[in-house]
C-alpha cells in the first residue's frame, strides 16, 4: 500500500481528502498530513486515530508515493513542481499546475484522456467545472450538446474554512446589531448576494468565471458561458444550466441519460426532492432536477447541485488512483 501525503490537510478540502482516503481501493498504508508553518491545527483524524501534522517545508518528499495539494495556487505550484522533479505522483486541487500544462479532468467524465496523459501529475477541476462537466458530459456523448450557459450559486466554503467562520460571525453580528467582520468578504455576504464573485478582468467577466469556462473546454471541448454568484450558505454548490442542443430535447430521455452517466435524478419537483445545498451535504456526486424545456421545445434547462468539498475530494482521490496505476 502507498504512502500518501496531503498538503493543506488542516483546511476544509484537505480534511475531506484525508477522510476520502479511508474508503479508496488503494487505502494508504500511511497518510502524512502536511501544512504550512502558519497552520494552528496540530492533528487531523484518519482511520479512527489522530495523526500529527508536519510542516511541509520539513518533509522528506522522496518517501511519498503520492502527494495531494490542497493549497493556494502559488504554494501548490511551488510544491507540486518540486515533487514532480523528485518522481512523486501529484494531484493538484488548485488548478495552478493545469495552467502550466498538467492535464485536468474528472475520472468518470474524460477517463480516456486522463489514462493516456503523460507525466506524473493531474489536476482537479474547480467545483463549478466538476458540476458542469458531470452534467454536460453524458449529454455531449448522447448528442445533446450545444451552446451552453451556467449560473453557479457559490457557497462560502469555496473560499475556505476562514470564509465559513466569517460568514457565521457576520450572521451573529448582524443579528445582534453589531459590526460584522469583513476580512474575507470585504463587502459582506450574510443575508445578501454577491452578483460578481470575484474581480472583473475582461468584458465584465471575472477571472474565476473565465477559469471555469477554460476548464470545461479542456475536459469536454465544450464552450460554456459562466456566471458565479456568491450566496450566504456555508457549503453546497448549485447550478442553473441552459443548453440549446442540436436536436430537440425530451425531458424524460434527458433524465435517463443523466442517470446512466452517474448523475442522480430524483423523481418529483417538490422542495423535498429537488437538490438543494443543505440536502447535498456529504453526497459526492451531482444531483439534477427541474429538467425542462421552453415553450418551443428547443432550449433545455437543468437545475443541479452537489457538495463542493466532498465532490472535489472524490475527484482528487480518483485521480490519485489513476496515477498509482
Amino acid at each position: 500500500m502507498p504512502i500518501v501525503g496531503v498538503a493543506g490537510a488542516t483546511g476544509a478540502l484537505g480534511r475531506e481528502i484525508v477522510s476520502a482516503l479511508e474508503t479508496v481501493p488503494y487505502k494508504p498504508e500511511e497518510v502524512v498530513p502536511l501544512a504550512r508553518a502558519s497552520s494552528k491545527t496540530p492533528f487531523v483524524e484518519y482511520d479512527g486515530r489522530e495523526i500529527a501534522v508536519d510542516d511541509i517545508a520539513d518533509e522528506v518528499l522522496e518517501r511519498l508515493d503520492l502527494l495531494f495539494l490542497a493549497l493556494p495556487p502559488e504554494a501548490a505550484m511551488q510544491w507540486g513542481t518540486e515533487a514532480v522533479k523528485k518522481g512523486i505522483a501529484v494531484v493538484d486541487t488548485s488548478g495552478a499546475m493545469h495552467r502550466a500544462g498538467v492535464p485536468i479532468g474528472i475520472p468518470w467524465v474524460n477517463p480516456e484522456a486522463l489514462g493516456s496523459a503523460p507525466g506524473r501529475a493531474l489536476c482537479v477541476p474547480s467545483p463549478e467545472a466538476i458540476l458542469a462537466g458531470a452534467v454536460l458530459g453524458p449529454l455531449e456523448r448522447a448528442g445533446l450538446g450545444g451552446s451552453a450557459e451556467a449560473t453557479f450559486f457559490v457557497p462560502a466554503s469555496r473560499v475556505g474554512r476562514e470564509a465559513i467562520q466569517e460568514l457565521s460571525a457576520q450572521v451573529i453580528a448582524l443579528f445582534n446589531a453589531g459590526t460584522p467582520p469583513r476580512k474575507v468578504f470585504k463587502d459582506g455576504l450574510a443575508f445578501d448576494l454577491l452578483p460578481s464573485a470575484g474581480e472583473a478582468v475582461g468584458y465584465g467577466w471575472t477571472e474565476s468565471e473565465q477559469r471555469v469556462a477554460e476548464q470545461v473546454r479542456a475536459i469536454l471541448d465544450v464552450e460554456l458561458t459562466v456566471l458565479r454568484v456568491g450566496v450566504p450558505v456555508f457549503s453546497g454548490l448549485a447550478m442553473e444550466l441552459r443548453i440549446e442542443p442540436a436536436k430537440r430535447p425530451v425531458p424524460e430521455l434527458v433524465s435517463q441519460i443523466l442517470r446512466d452517466g452517474g448523475v442522480e435524478v430524483e423523481a418529483g419537483e417538490s422542495p423535498r426532492t429537488l437538490p438543494r445545498p443543505r440536502r447535498m451535504e456529504g453526497r459526492p456526486f451531482a444531483q439534477a432536477g427541474r429538467i425542462r424545456v421552453d415553450e418551443r421545445g428547443e432550449v433545455l434547462r437543468i437545475w443541479a447541485a452537489m457538495d463542493n468539498l466532498r465532490a472535489s475530494a472524490t475527484v482528487a482521490v480518483g485521480l490519485g488512483g489513476i496515477l498509482l496505476r
